[in-house]
C-alpha cells in the first residue's frame, strides 16, 4: 500500500500518483461487467456506452440469453448518470436507470467512494411473479475502490485496483438478488491495453479479460458469469 508521502520525495511520488490515476481512468471507468456498481466513475463530458450478450446456462424452457446495453453519461466530475437496457429471453424488455455520486475521490490515503441508486423509477424488470415486486424495488449501495500499484516508485502498470461494495437487494437482472450485502471484487491492468477481472455481486462470480486498442477508446471484454459466459464491448468518448 502506498505510504504517508514526506518531503519533496514524497510531493513527487504524490505527483506519479496523479499522473498514473490520470492514465489508467480509461481502462478503469465504466468497467462495472454489465451491472455490479463499482466505484470507478466518469468525469464531466465523458460518455462511454457499451453492447453485451448473456449465453445463460438453463435448462429448457429457463431464459437462454440477453441483450444488455448501456449508456453511461458523466454529467459532471461526481455525478454520473447512467441507463441499461436488458431483453431477456423469454421475459419482457426492461430499462433501469442508475444515478451515482462520487462523495471520496482517491488519493494515496483514500479510496474512491461512490453512493447510489439503481432503479431509480421503479421499473418493472420480469414478467416472474416468483420475484418480488416483479424485480420494481429502487436498490441502494455504496462502493469503494482502491489503486495499488506494483512499483510505488513508477506507478503504472501493473496495478491492482481493489473494489468493495454494500447494498440493499436488487433483482434488475434475471430477477435474480444482487448486490445485497457484501460485493465486489478485484480488477488488473496487466500493460496499458490488458487488463483482467474477478468480482463477485453476491449472486455470481463474474470474471472477465478485457483489450483496449491504444487510442481508440474501445475495449473487448468477456469471460463467465457464474454458471453462464457472456462478451461485450465499449466505447468511450469526451465531449
Amino acid at each position: 500500500m502506498i505510504g504517508t508521502l514526506k518531503g519533496k520525495g514524497g510531493k513527487m511520488r504524490y505527483l506519479y500518483f496523479v499522473i498514473a490515476l490520470l492514465m489508467i481512468a480509461g481502462c478503469a471507468v465504466a468497467d462495472d461487467i454489465v451491472t455490479m456498481p463499482t466505484a470507478n466513475q466518469l468525469k464531466a463530458g465523458e460518455v462511454d456506452v457499451a453492447v453485451y450478450y448473456i449465453k445463460l446456462d438453463n435448462p429448457q424452457p429457463a431464459p437462454q440469453q440477453v441483450h444488455y446495453q448501456t449508456v453511461y453519461v458523466g454529467v459532471t466530475d461526481r455525478l454520473e448518470i447512467d441507463a441499461h437496457f436488458a431483453q431477456v429471453h423469454r421475459d419482457r424488455d426492461s430499462t433501469v436507470l442508475v444515478a451515482s455520486y462520487k462523495a471520496l475521490s482517491e488519493t494515496p490515503k483514500q479510496p474512491d467512494v461512490v453512493i447510489g441508486c439503481r432503479n431509480l423509477t421503479g421499473s418493472k424488470t420480469t414478467n416472474n411473479p416468483s420475484v418480488k415486486n416483479f424485480g420494481k424495488d429502487r436498490s441502494y449501495f455504496v462502493a469503494a475502490a482502491k489503486t495499488f500499484f506494483a512499483d510505488n516508485s513508477r506507478p503504472g502498470p501493473p496495478l491492482l485496483r481493489v473494489h468493495l461494495g454494500v447494498g440493499t437487494a436488487d433483482h434488475t437482472l434475471m430477477g435474480e438478488v444482487r448486490h445485497r450485502g457484501l460485493f465486489g471484487g478485484l480488477q488488473f491492468l496487466l500493460r496499458p491495453d490488458i487488463g483482467m477481472v474477478a468480482e463477485h455481486d453476491g449472486q455470481d462470480m463474474i470474471t472477465a479479460l478485457t483489450y483496449m486498442p491504444k487510442n481508440t477508446g474501445l475495449t473487448i471484454k468477456g469471460g463467465g458469469y457464474g454458471k453462464h459466459w457472456w462478451a461485450g464491448a465499449a466505447l468511450r468518448k469526451t465531449f
